[in-house]
C-alpha cells in the first residue's frame, strides 16, 4: 500500500496596509504649517526693506489670528501621528496573530503527516508478508508433490491468517480514519470558528480605521483649503502693501507727470473705468491660473528666442514669460498697463514699464526688437486695433526676429462660451485663419499656428460596434468633428518671422 502524498497547505497571511499616503499627507500638513506666516526674502535696498518691515509689522499685528492658526494645526498633526501609531500598532498585533495562528496549522500539518507516516508502515509491513509468502512458495515448490498436504494445510492456515490479519488491520485502519476524520473536522471547525471571530474582530477594526482615516483626510483637505485660502488672503495682502507704496511715490512726484501718465488711453477698451470696480488681480490669480502652471505652459515658446536679446513681452502680466527669458539669459524688457502687475513684476526684479502698448511700441525706433511675445493680449483689442498692433509689430522688430501672439481660440466653442466671456475685458476673439492672414498681410513669414491645452477628457468617446461598420465608421467621423468644434484645443498661438 503507497502512502498518500499530500502537497503543503498555503500558509495564512493578511496583506498589510500601506501607511505611506498617510504619512505623505502628514509631511504636507507639517511644511503648510511651517509656511504660515513666512516672509520671502527680498533683494536688498531701501524699497524692498520697507516692504520687509511692513510685512514683519503686519505678521506681529495679526499674531491673534496665527496663534490659533499654528495651534489648531499643530494639534490636528500630532492627533495625525497618534493615529498613524495606532494604526502600525494594530498592524503589528494582526500580523502576531496571523503568525500564531499559522503556527497552530502547521503544528495540525505535523500530526497530519504523523499519521501518513503510520499509514505507510503498515504499508510496508504487509509488503514484507507477501515477500515472505513468495520465499516459502518458491521453497517447497520442488517438494510439492511430498508435502502437498502439509502446504495446503500451511497454505490454508497462512490464508486464514493473512484474511484474520488483514480484516484486523482493515479494521484499525478503518477505525484509525474515522478518529481521524473526526479529530480533522473538530479541528477545522475549530479553525474556521475561531478565523471567523477574527475576520469578524479585524473586520469591525478595520472598518472604524477607515472611517478614522476618512475623517483624518477631511481634516487635512480642509487644512489644506485653509492653508490655500491663507495664501491668497497673502499674495492679495502683498499687492496691497505694493499698491500702498506705489501710491505713497506717486503722491511725491510731479503733479505735470502724474497728469501725463493718467491720460494714457486704456489698452483694454471696456466699460470699467477703475480698479475698484473690478479687481482684476484677484481675478486673473483665481481664473488665469496660478505662476507656475502658466510658466509651465509658456516653456515651449522659449526655443523660438533663443539666442536673441531685447525681446519684448506685451502684456506681460505676472511675468512668467519674463522670468522664463531671465533663466534662459535672453535680455527681454515687457510693458504691461495694470497696476498690480506692474508692481509685482517690479518686485521680482524683472524690466517693466507701465504703459500702453501702443504709446510704447509708437515710441521705439523701427527694426528695433529682436523679438516680440504677447499671450493673451490681442483678445482685449477691438478689430481695428487689432490690426494696427500685428502691423506695428512688424515695423519694429528686426528681420528674422519671432513674433508670437497667442490667444484664445475662437473655433472651440467651450473656449469661446467660457473662457472668453469669463473676462469682461474681453473685446473680440481672434480667428485663428484671420490672424494667419493679417500676419501675412504685414509681411510675416513661414507663419504656423501653434494649438494648445485641448479638452481631451471632455470629448465624447467614438461608438464601438460589431457587423456592418460602415455607417459607424462615418458616425464616428462626423463625432470627431464635433469634438473639434466643441472640445478642441482652447488656445492657440500664430508664430511667425519678419
Amino acid at each position: 500500500m503507497k502512502a498518500v502524498q499530500k502537497a503543503d497547505p498555503p500558509r495564512l497571511q493578511i496583506q498589510p496596509n500601506d501607511l505611506s499616503p498617510l504619512r505623505g499627507e502628514i509631511a504636507v500638513a507639517i511644511e503648510g504649517t511651517r509656511r504660515v506666516g513666512q516672509i520671502n526674502p527680498r533683494n536688498p535696498g531701501l524699497h524692498n526693506a520697507a516692504i520687509q518691515f511692513v510685512k514683519k509689522a503686519m505678521r506681529r499685528s495679526l499674531t491673534w489670528y496665527t496663534r490659533p492658526l499654528h495651534y489648531f494645526q499643530g494639534g490636528v498633526i500630532r492627533a495625525l501621528q497618534q493615529i498613524e501609531q495606532v494604526l502600525a500598532h494594530h498592524e503589528q498585533s494582526i500580523q502576531r496573530e496571523v503568525a500564531t495562528l499559522d503556527s497552530e496549522i502547521c503544528a495540525l500539518n505535523d500530526q497530519v503527516a504523523l499519521m501518513d507516516r503510520n499509514v505507510a508502515a503498515f504499508g510496508r509491513r504487509t509488503a514484507v508478508l507477501e515477500v515472505e509468502l513468495n520465499h516459502l512458495r518458491s521453497n517447497f515448490s520442488a517438494s510439492r508433490s511430498t508435502y502437498d498436504e502439509k502446504l495446503d494445510q500451511v497454505h490454508a492456515d497462512l490464508n486464514t491468517s493473512l484474511g484474520r490479519t488483514q480484516l484486523i488491520q482493515d479494521e484499525k485502519l478503518s477505525q484509525t480514519q474515522a478518529d481521524f476524520k473526526i479529530k480533522l473536522a473538530r479541528v477545522q471547525s475549530i479553525q474556521e470558528e475561531r478565523l471567523s471571530q477574527m475576520h469578524a474582530s479585524y473586520g469591525r477594526q478595520l472598518a472604524d480605521l477607515g472611517e478614522a482615516v476618512a475623517s483624518v483626510r477631511a481634516g487635512v483637505a480642509q487644512i489644506g483649503e485653509s492653508l490655500r485660502e491663507t495664501q491668497s488672503q497673502g499674495r492679495l495682502r502683498d499687492r496691497d502693501t505694493r499698491r500702498m507704496f506705489h501710491r505713497a511715490a506717486n503722491a511725491e512726484s510731479d503733479p505735470t507727470e502724474r497728469n501725463t501718465n493718467s491720460a494714457t488711453p486704456p489698452m483694454f477698451p471696456s466699460e470699467i473705468k477703475q480698479e475698484i470696480e473690478f479687481d482684476y488681480f484677484a481675478f486673473e490669480d483665481r481664473y488665469r491660473g496660478d505662476e507656475i502652471l502658466i510658466r509651465q505652459r509658456q516653456k515651449e515658446y522659449l526655443e523660438y528666442f533663443g539666442g536673441r536679446e531685447n525681446v519684448l513681452d506685451v502684456g506681460c502680466g505676472r511675468g512668467e514669460f519674463l522670468e522664463l527669458l531671465r533663466d534662459k539669459n535672453i535680455s527681454a524688457k515687457g510693458v504691461e498697463l495694470g497696476t498690480d502687475q506692474y508692481l509685482l513684476c517690479k518686485e521680482k526684479g524683472l524690466d517693466v514699464v507701465q504703459q500702453d502698448l501702443f504709446t510704447y511700441l509708437e515710441s521705439l525706433p523701427d527694426e528695433s526688437l529682436g523679438g516680440l511675445f504677447s499671450a493673451q493680449v490681442i483678445e482685449h483689442l477691438t478689430a481695428s486695433d487689432q490690426l494696427r498692433y500685428v502691423t506695428l509689430a512688424y515695423r519694429k522688430t528686426k528681420s528674422g526676429s519671432p513674433v508670437i501672439f497667442e490667444t484664445i481660440n475662437a473655433q472651440c466653442v467651450w473656449a469661446v462660451m467660457r473662457n472668453f466671456f469669463l473676462d469682461p475685458t474681453h473685446v473680440r476673439p481672434v480667428h485663428p485663419e484671420t490672424l494667419k492672414f493679417a500676419m501675412e498681410s504685414a509681411h510675416f513669414k513661414n507663419i504656423v499656428l501653434l494649438y494648445s491645452s485641448p479638452m481631451v477628457d471632455h470629448q465624447i468617446p467614438a461608438l464601438a460596434c460589431e457587423g456592418d461598420a460602415r455607417n459607424v465608421d462615418e458616425f464616428n467621423r462626423q463625432l470627431r468633428k464635433l469634438n473639434e468644434l466643441l472640445y478642441g484645443p482652447q488656445d492657440y498661438a500664430a508664430i511667425g518671422w519678419h
